[in-house]
């Protein structure tokens, strides 16, 4: 299984571009912040996740500042590249 479901801000957004096939692309940055139990202890987390965002949720307005909630999956980059990176399929402003 490979699902992620994660809120947070967007902390940087790149314009929109379109792929040869002409399929909307909008890359951004998420910043998340929560406490979390690990090993029965509490844990802050603060980290920042490079996703993707494609078709028509790439034309989705979004703005730094925004705080979003968001579902997809963990994939790579490109077809070339093993850098990992969230790919959304899911966005809900909080």
């Amino acid at each position: 299984m490979n699902c992620l479901e994660i809120s947070g801000e967007v902390c940087h957004v790149d314009p929109v571009r379109y792929t040869p096939a002409g399929i909307p692309a909008l890359n951004l940055t998420l910043k998340h912040s929560s406490e979390q139990i690990e090993a029965n202890l509490k844990r802050t987390i603060n980290c920042e996740l490079s996703a993707k965002v494609m078709g028509n949720d790439a034309l989705i307005p979004l703005k730094i500042g925004d705080r979003i909630k968001t579902k997809g999956f963990i994939g790579n980059k490109s077809a070339k590249s093993n850098q990992l990176i969230f790919h959304i399929n899911f966005i809900e402003y909080l």
